[in-house]
């Protein structure tokens, strides 16, 4: 696959966040996926934060998950956007070799289908029709920069950046309007999950790459 330049500074950084992750996410074990997938706490909280992004999913086609750890958000979103009679071509992109092994593993009918990768640097030879990424670990000086990376080589003709922001009650919805906002990057429906038990939630902006 082909890559970009990037700063050393963002290099080392993506690579201190691989370090962490894996640490993180492998010292859990394969009974619970969530947890290899960076969620605390029980399946439902798993659910009520994560749902979302397949609601945003409204028609059958290839979606991409960007920091796809272990893969359990792509087979949770097969499931649930299958529940509504849409079927999904999942693919992943995670710059740990260690969690993409355990995402191949947990798909094995689509393990040539998730790549090891800087997601700020990597260039894919294909589009696709869904594109999600979390931006809670994106510094914010690339923030901007980075959306429109992933529109202009990830997102596919009349395809869909879906972005990710978690935090307390209401905090993430309003920090995506704000930040999108402020980079002038029009967006469609956001879509929120909450979970009470942690005052936590996740908003998910719909971005199409056609009307941005």
């Amino acid at each position: 696959m082909p890559y970009r330049a990037i700063p050393e500074e963002l290099e080392q950084w993506c690579e201190q966040v691989k370090a962490d992750t894996e640490a993180a996410y492998l010292s859990y074990g394969a009974d619970e996926p969530w947890k290899q997938s960076g969620m605390s706490g029980p399946e439902q909280r798993w659910k009520a934060l994560r749902k979302p992004v397949a609601d945003a999913v409204e028609q059958s086609g290839s979606f991409l998950d960007i920091g796809c750890a272990n893969g359990y958000l792509l087979e949770s979103v097969i499931e649930w956007t299958k529940e509504r009679g849409i079927a999904i071509d999942p693919y992943g992109l995670d710059i740990s070799e260690k969690l993409i092994e355990l995402a191949k593993e947990r798909l094995p009918a689509y393990a040539d289908h998730f790549y090891v990768g800087n997601a700020f640097a990597w260039i894919p030879e294909r589009r696709f029709d869904y594109v999600a990424t979390m931006l809670d670990i994106v510094p914010e000086k690339y923030e901007e920069e980075y959306i429109h990376f992933l529109l202009e080589h990830h997102v596919a003709p009349q395809g869909k950046l879906l972005l990710l922001k978690t935090g307390a009650y209401e905090e993430p919805e309003v920090w995506l309007h704000k930040r999108l906002g402020r980079y002038g990057i029009i967006h469609g429906r956001i879509l929120n999950g909450y979970d009470p038990f942690n005052n936590r939630q996740t908003s998910v902006a719909v971005i199409h790459r056609d009307e941005r």
